[in-house]
């Protein structure tokens, strides 16, 4: 019993036919699989099985294949988009825009639903379809998406090149200053981050203002006096007591990654001391 014929020409979308492996492997021994060719150029991908009983399993295999095709497609054709209308990035630039992109499409479930449903639509009314026409006709909102999700790929990576080249003026700010503190502890305690010096002395300073909003611009949710703090005393040495940090807690979370990235290499995670069970 005959479940789906595919058709493809082989010079019309060439990343298709690269990716076919996709197509051809599936790990179920009752599906057969015949690849032929129709013609110079165009060939015939059949789907068989025996068992009768789990058809609608066995196309819902296929079916789910198939989509993954189609987002490999889908992440070849945005990358064409990323290289043709913004050509202007170094390879490194591209290389990090691209990785960006694809985990992007390989997370959006959304895409990936309707990609499925509308193969389906088509497969209601026959089951022989011509993959090529699927793209072509049924997939024409692939461009928008396309050009929706590098738009916002790039936005993403130049917010974040720009935040990391602030983060960075402030720790050579923070290492030409004269250091005060020779270590600091950062513990998490009632719910929140709280710094103490060395003798565990609770230490609050006036917020630095004009740090505070460049921050602000950069980084959405973060504990503004815990880094104005730190850049205030300037010390030599951070000791996180985060063990029993609340993964909920998405501000003291950001808060930690932005004393990393300022204080790179003058700060140790605790393991666990007296201080880490408050």
């Amino acid at each position: 019993m005959e479940l789906l014929s595919i058709e493809l020409n082989q010079n019309e979308n060439h990343e298709i036919i690269n990716n076919i492996k996709i197509i051809t492997n599936i790990d179920e021994s009752d599906i057969n699989i015949e690849l032929s060719s129709v013609s110079e150029d165009d060939i015939k991908l059949r789907y068989f099985t025996k068992d009768k009983i789990n058809k609608k399993e066995y196309l819902e295999k296929i079916i789910g294949k198939i989509t993954k095709l189609l987002i490999e497609y889908t992440k070849h054709e945005s990358i064409n988009y990323l290289k043709e209308s913004y050509f202007y990035f170094d390879e490194e630039e591209f290389g990090s825009i691209i990785e960006a992109i694809e985990e992007e499409i390989d997370n959006d479930i959304k895409i990936q639903l309707i990609i499925k449903n509308k193969f389906k639509e088509v497969l209601e009314k026959s089951n022989t379809i011509n993959l090529d026409g699927f793209i072509k006709f049924r997939l024409k909102f692939i461009k928008l998406y396309v050009a929706q999700v590098v738009e916002k790929c790039i936005d993403s990576y130049l917010m974040k090149k720009e935040y990391l080249d602030f983060i960075s003026i402030i720790r050579l700010i923070s290492e030409s200053d004269e250091k005060e503190y020779d270590i600091v502890n950062i513990l998490y305690n009632n719910n929140k981050l709280q710094v103490y010096d060395n003798n565990m002395k609770k230490l609050n300073y006036i917020t630095n203002v004009e740090i505070a909003q460049e921050l602000d611009k950069r980084i959405v949710n973060y504990d503004e006096s815990v880094i104005n703090i730190l850049l205030n005393i300037s010390p030599k040495k951070i000791i996180l007591h985060i063990s029993k940090i609340d993964k909920d807690d998405k501000m003291s979370q950001s808060t930690i990654e932005v004393i990393k990235r300022i204080f790179e290499g003058k700060y140790e995670v605790c393991n666990g001391c007296q201080y880490c069970d408050i």
